[in-house]
């Protein structure tokens, strides 16, 4: 299973607009956070909205914001909305060779995987190890 770097983007633009709840981010704000074009984030950006993952706040202040609770988007949820036509290396219904069968089998674990991370598991973790982190360099100082 290969997550594109569209998916990438579009998992790091979630997990900014986790750490913004509830204030709505500009895509602007957000291309030049992460590097990428702003036409780009756009494109990203209609099909998180489609998958009702985010949606628009109009006005001054306005951007987006997530479309559901950071307890209830999954990675797995950010990665089929992008991916819309991610194929698995099974063949359903047809024989295949043993190496085939294997490769869908570890897609499929690694799916689950990310269907088991939500938004707010990683904020709840980033948070935990920055204050950690800030921790011991405030120790060391």
């Amino acid at each position: 299973m290969t997550i594109s770097s569209r998916a990438h983007y579009a998992i790091k633009a979630m997990l900014n607009l986790a750490f913004q709840v509830p204030n709505p981010v500009s895509l602007t704000a957000l291309a030049k956070k992460l590097d990428i074009s702003l036409s780009y984030l756009e494109q990203i950006f209609a099909l998180l909205r489609r998958h009702h993952l985010v949606k628009g706040v109009r006005g001054p202040g306005g951007g987006y914001v997530l479309g559901k609770p950071t307890e209830v988007i999954t990675v797995a949820d950010v990665v089929t909305a992008i991916d819309v036509n991610r194929k698995t290396s099974a063949s359903h219904g047809h024989p295949q060779s043993a190496t085939l069968l294997a490769w869908g089998m570890l897609e499929s674990k690694i799916f689950n995987h990310l269907d088991g991370i939500t938004l707010a598991s990683l904020h709840e973790e980033t948070a935990e190890r920055m204050n950690v982190a800030d921790t011991s360099i405030h120790a060391a100082a």
